[in-house]
């Protein structure tokens, strides 16, 4: 089942705030099913009154949770680090085949300050819960940078042996430089 615009923004600002569907559901004073039926697209359309105790347990607006992106918004940052965390895999890798370099480089610097952040939290975290979350995020996060630096290979294949942005690549890469003859 496909997540809708607001189960992927839910999951978003939950993850990024390291709380499990069951802590969200508890300070919202929701069920816990409805936060997982929401994330999971089950529920496309929750009543507003809903996505109010949401936001507020959040603290976010409630806007915050519907709104989708204006016209060329989605263009402008499609590689974003908050889409990569939120979305499925197979919309993940659809993307990246699409994206230029610069955006697969962008998102692989992302990716790489988020997996330090998520380290540094893990090491900070206490409580075997809140550990086992964050250890699920680094994973996800080395899985996509690991995406990420495929996309990244495969478009530097595709350019011509001498152009001024392989070079660029490359000096931005130096492990992945091929020998000289």
């Amino acid at each position: 089942m496909e997540r809708g615009l607001v189960g992927r923004k839910l999951v978003g600002i939950r993850e990024q705030r390291m709380w499990t569907q069951a802590r969200l559901a508890e300070e919202a004073g929701v069920s816990p099913t409805t936060v997982s039926g929401i994330e999971s697209g089950r529920i496309l359309r929750p009543h507003f009154g809903t996505l109010r105790k949401l936001a507020g347990a959040l603290e976010v607006e409630p806007r915050e949770l519907l709104s989708s992106p204006g016209p060329g918004e989605e263009d402008a940052s499609p590689l974003s680090l908050e889409w990569a965390m939120s979305s499925g895999e197979a919309e993940f890798e659809r993307r990246l085949e699409g994206a230029s370099i610069e955006g697969l480089s962008s998102l692989s610097q992302k990716l790489g300050e988020e997996h330090d952040r998520l380290q540094q939290m893990y090491g900070e975290a206490r409580g075997s819960e809140q550990r086992r979350l964050i250890k699920t995020m680094i994973r996800q996060v080395a899985a996509n940078s690991g995406s990420v630096e495929a996309s990244i290979t495969v478009q530097k294949d595709k350019l011509p042996e001498h152009s001024p942005e392989r070079r660029s690549l490359q000096d931005e890469n130096p492990d992945t430089q091929e020998p000289s003859a």
